[in-house]
C-alpha cells in the first residue's frame, strides 16, 4: 500500500498547485526542507513518515505550479475578444473533427496579422476553428485562417473554456474562412497514425449500417461523434457511456485478446512483450484520452509482472499510473475521464470483494454452496462490478452530468457480456475489410447482431419510467460527505481471508453453439424483416431544418427524396432502414439544392451509393459544389429533373416530376388509388399551376411546400387539394414557427402529422388502403 498512498499524496500536491499562490520557487524551498527533514530524522519512524509525506505533496505541487504559464504577446490567445479581423497562418494538429453543422479544426500557429495588409508577426499556441463542414480537411495541412479571435465560453452546466484547456486551446475563431496553402506538414508518425485511423472508419461506416457503424466507430477506434444524439441520449440516461468511449473496459479486453493470442503464437515472455506494444500501438491509434492511458498502463505493468514472474498489486499499478500520467500531463487531473476511471478503478478494488463475499453467504443461505459458487462469477462480472465502480463514481456523475440513472444497475448486466464478442468480431470484420472491402462484408453480418442487440438493449432501458433521475446543481460538498461516508463504511468491512471459489463455466463448445445459433437466427430474422412485402413505403425522416423521404417500391427498390442538413441523423434514418445486406439506393432525387435539402448527403453518398442521381434547382455555393465534387469523385450519373419526367417504380407504382422551377421541383407519387404529393421546394406559381390543372380529389397525402408556410400555402389551394392525410416537415425547435395558423385554419378537419411533435412517419399504402404510423403520439 506504500505506493498507493504516495500516489494519493503526490495528486494532493498536484491539486493544491491550482489551488494556492505559491511560486515555483516556493514549493521548490518546501520540497527541499521537507527532504532534509526527513534525512535529518530518518531514524524516527513517526517524524519520517510526516516528512516523507510532505516531500511528496511538495514535489507533486512544485510539478503542478512548473506547468502554469503566464501569457504574453508571443501567444496567439493574448490577442483574444480584440474585435479586430485576424489573419492567422498555422498547421492542422489533430484529425478533422467533423460534426453536422460544422468541422472543427484545431491548429498549431505560427504567425499573426491584423488585417488584410501589414506585416505578419510569429506567435504561438493552438487555436480552435469552426468552419464550413463542406471542405475536405486533413492532419499536416498547412492553412490560412481569417476571423475573429475569441476566449471560449462558459456556460451554465459545462465550462468549455475549461475543456479547451485541458487540450492546450485557449482561443477560438468561430466560422473563419480557411484557406488550403499545403499539405504533409504534420509528424510523419502522428501522419500514419491518423491515415490508419481515418481508414478503419471509413471501412466500418462502409461494412456496417448505422446506428451500429457509429457504435462502432467510438468503441473501436474512439471516434463517436457521428453517434445519433437519440442513441448518445439513450446511453447517457442508463449510464452506460463506457460502452460508446474507449475505457479501461475496452483496453481491458483488448489486453486480454492480445495476451492470449500472442502467447499461443510467439510463447509466453515473447507473447508478453508482443501484447505490450499491441497495447501501446491501440492506445495511440484511439486517440489517448485519460481513461485510456490509465487502464493501458495498468495493463502494461501487468504484462510486465508476469514477464518478471512477479505478482500485481492492483493499488500499486493504479498509483503508478495516476503518478506517471499528472508528471507528464498536471492537468490531466481535471479530465473528467481520468477521475471517473480512477475512481472506478478503485471502487472494484475496494468493494468488489467484500460484494462478493456477501453475495456467496446470502446464496449459500438459500443454494447448495456449489451453487451458489458457481453463479459468483458471472453475478460479479455483470451487476457487482458495475455496482462496486459506481459507489465510487456516483458523486464525480451527479455533479458532472447532474442525473443519476438507476437502470444502469440492469442495463449494464444485460449488455456486457456480449461486448468482448463484438469487439472481437467487429475487429476482425475492420481488420479485414482494409484488406477486402467483399471480406470486410461478410465478416461484418457475425458482428452486427452484438451491435444492433447493445442499441436496442439500451434504447429499451432509456425508455422505462422513472429510470433516470434530474439532480440539478451539486457543489463539491456532496462528493466530500459521500466519500467521507465510504470511507468510513471501508474501515468497518469485514473481508474474509478465505480464497475466492473456483466458478465452474460453460464449455467452449456450448458457448459457441448458443452464440452461433443466436446469431443465425437474428440474421434469419432481419433478412425476412427487409423483404418486399407488396406495399408502398414512404417514410418522412426527422433529419432536423429539412425534408427527407425514404421510399420503398412495393418490389423492394429503394428511393430517396432531399436528405436534410444532418449527415448524422441521415445515416442513422437510412442505417436502420434499408435492408442490412443491401444498402444501396436504386434512385436519389433532390427537388431542391438548398442545404436544407442536400447539405446531409455528401459525406452519406459513399456509403449507401446512388445507382442514378436526378437534381432540380439552380448551382448555389458551399453544400451545393461539395456535393456535385463527391458525386462525380465517385462517379454516379446525375441528372437535371424535367417537367413531365417519371419513374417507373414497379407493380403499378409510379413518380413524376409534375413541375420544376428555379424553388425546385414537385414530385407525385401513385400507387392505384393512392396519390402522394412531394412539394417540399415549390413556389407560389407551381402551386397556383397545380392546382388548376389536377382534380381537387387527386391526393391521398400531401407533404407541405416550406414546412407550412402562408406565403407557399394559401388557404384557396389547400381547400382545392382537399387531401386527407397533411405532413409537415419542421426542425425539432421550429424557430420559425411553423405552421402558420392561416395553413392551420384552413386545414381544420383533416389528419395533420408533423416531424417536430410526431418524429418519424411511416405512410403504408396497398393501393386501395392507407395506414399510417408515427414514433411519437401527440394528445
Amino acid at each position: 500500500m506504500t505506493l498507493f498512498w504516495l500516489g494519493i499524496l503526490w495528486i494532493a500536491g498536484v491539486g493544491a498547485a491550482v489551488y494556492t499562490d505559491l511560486t515555483s520557487s516556493e514549493w521548490l524551498i518546501l520540497s527541499l526542507i521537507s527532504g532534509v527533514s526527513a534525512y535529518l530524522f530518518r531514524s524516527q519512524k513517526p517524524f519520517l513518515i510526516i516528512y516523507c509525506s510532505l516531500l511528496v505533496v511538495t514535489l507533486g505541487g512544485l510539478r503542478g505550479q512548473l506547468d502554469v504559464r503566464e501569457l504574453g504577446p508571443e501567444d496567439v490567445s493574448w490577442y483574444n475578444d480584440t474585435g479586430t479581423y485576424t489573419t492567422i497562418t498555422g498547421v492542422v494538429v489533430k484529425s478533422p473533427d467533423v460534426r453536422d453543422a460544422y468541422i472543427g479544426l484545431q491548429i498549431e500557429t505560427d504567425s499573426l496579422r491584423f488585417g488584410e495588409p501589414g506585416s505578419s508577426f510569429p506567435v504561438t499556441g493552438q487555436i480552435l476553428v469552426r468552419t464550413t463542414r463542406f471542405e475536405d480537411w486533413n492532419y499536416g495541412d498547412r492553412v490560412v485562417v481569417q476571423g475573429f479571435l475569441e476566449t471560449p465560453p462558459k456556460f451554465e452546466t459545462f465550462d468549455y473554456r475549461e475543456y479547451l484547456a485541458r487540450k492546450d486551446v485557449l482561443s477560438i475563431v468561430q466560422y473563419g474562412s480557411v484557406k488550403y496553402i499545403s499539405s504533409g506538414k504534420g509528424n510523419a508518425i502522428a501522419q500514419m497514425i491518423f491515415d490508419l485511423r481515418s481508414n478503419a472508419l471509413r471501412v466500418i461506416q462502409t461494412i456496417f449500417p448505422d446506428p451500429e457503424a457509429s457504435l462502432l466507430s467510438g468503441i473501436l477506434v474512439g471516434m463517436e461523434r457521428g453517434i445519433p444524439p437519440q442513441v448518445q441520449d439513450d446511453f447517457n440516461a442508463t449510464g452506460t457511456t463506457h460502452i460508446i468511449a474507449i475505457s479501461g473496459f475496452n483496453i481491458t479486453i483488448i489486453a486480454a485478446i492480445f495476451m492470449s493470442f500472442f502467447r499461443r503464437v510467439l510463447g509466453t515472455r515473447r507473447g508478453l512483450i508482443a501484447a505490450g506494444i499491441g497495447i501501446f500501438f491501440y492506445t495511440v491509434l484511439v486517440g489517448g484520452d485519460a481513461a485510456v492511458v490509465r487502464a493501458a498502463i495498468m495493463g502494461s505493468l501487468t504484462l510486465l509482472a508476469l514477464r518478471l514472474g512477479r505478482q500485481t498489486y492492483g493499488f500499486a499499478s493504479l498509483s503508478a499510473a495516476a503518478i506517471v500520467m499528472t508528471a507528464i500531463d498536471p492537468d490531466v487531473l481535471w479530465d473528467v475521464g481520468f477521475q471517473l476511471s480512477f475512481a472506478a478503478t478503485l471502487g472494484l478494488m475496494i468493494f468488489t470483494p467484500p460484494l462478493e463475499r456477501g453475495f456467496l453467504r446470502l446464496c449459500a443461505t438459500i443454494l447448495p454452496l456449489d451453487q451458489a459458487k458457481s453463479l459468483q462469477k458471472p453475478v460479479s462480472e455483470f451487476f457487482l462490478f458495475t455496482l462496486a465502480a459506481q459507489v465510487m463514481t456516483l458523486p464525480l456523475s451527479a455533479i458532472y452530468f447532474q442525473q443519476l440513472s438507476l437502470t444502469s444497475f440492469i442495463a449494464n448486466p444485460v449488455i456486457l457480456p456480449v461486448q468482448p464478442l463484438l469487439m472481437i468480431t467487429g475487429g476482425i470484420a475492420t481488420l479485414l475489410g482494409m484488406v477486402s472491402i467483399t471480406v470486410g462484408r461478410v465478416l461484418a453480418i457475425f458482428a452486427w447482431p452484438f451491435s444492433a442487440f447493445t442499441i436496442r438493449a439500451v434504447s429499451f432501458f432509456a425508455d422505462l419510467p422513472t429510470g433516470n433521475f434530474k439532480l440539478g446543481m451539486l457543489g463539491p460538498t456532496f462528493a466530500v460527505v459521500w466519500y467521507f461516508v465510504l470511507i468510513l463504511i471501508v474501515l468497518f468491512i469485514y473481508v474474509p481471508k478465505d480464497k475466492r471459489p473456483q466458478i465452474q463455466l460453460p464449455t467452449i463448445q456450448t458457448s459457441s453453439t448458443i452464440v452461433v445459433l443466436s446469431v443465425i437466427a437474428i440474421l434469419t430474422w432481419r433478412a425476412s424483416a427487409d423483404q418486399p412485402d407488396g406495399n408502398l413505403h414512404i417514410t418522412i425522416l426527422d433529419v432536423g431544418m429539412g425534408d427527407a423521404a425514404l421510399v420503398q417500391s412495393p418490389d423492394g427498390r429503394h428511393m430517396l427524396i432531399d436528405g436534410g442538413p444532418s449527415p448524422i441523423r441521415l445515416s442513422d434514418a437510412l442505417g436502420t432502414r434499408l435492408p442490412l445486406f443491401n444498402r444501396s439506393l436504386d434512385w436519389l432525387i433532390l427537388t431542391g439544392t438548398r442545404e436544407e435539402q442536400l447539405g446531409g448527403l455528401a459525406e452519406v453518398i459513399p456509403r449507401f451509393t446512388p445507382s442514378e442521381i436526378l437534381l432540380a434547382g439552380p448551382p448555389r455555393s458551399g453544400a451545393y459544389r461539395y456535393f456535385v465534387d463527391q458525386v462525380t469523385e465517385a462517379g454516379i450519373p446525375l441528372s437535371r429533373a424535367i417537367s413531365g419526367q417519371s419513374f417507373i417504380l414497379g407493380n403499378g407504382c409510379t413518380l413524376e416530376v409534375l413541375s420544376t422551377s428555379d424553388q425546385g421541383a414537385t414530385l407525385l407519387i401513385s400507387y392505384g388509388n393512392f396519390y402522394f404529393l412531394f412539394a417540399p421546394a415549390a413556389d407560389p406559381s407551381q402551386i397556383e399551376s397545380l392546382s388548376q390543372s389536377r382534380s381537387t380529389n387527386a391526393y391521398t397525402a400531401v407533404l407541405l411546400p416550406d414546412g407550412g408556410s402562408d406565403v407557399v400555402n394559401s388557404p384557396e389551394w389547400l381547400q382545392e387539394l382537399n387531401p386527407t392525410l397533411v405532413i409537415i416537415s419542421v426542425g425539432a425547435g421550429n424557430i420559425r414557427g411553423l405552421p402558420s395558423e392561416t395553413v392551420l385554419g384552413a386545414l381544420e378537419g383533416r389528419t395533420i402529422l408533423r416531424t417536430d411533435l410526431n418524429g418519424i412517419i411511416d405512410v403504408v399504402t396497398d393501393g386501395e388502403q392507407m395506414w399510417v404510423e408515427v414514433e411519437r403520439v401527440v394528445d
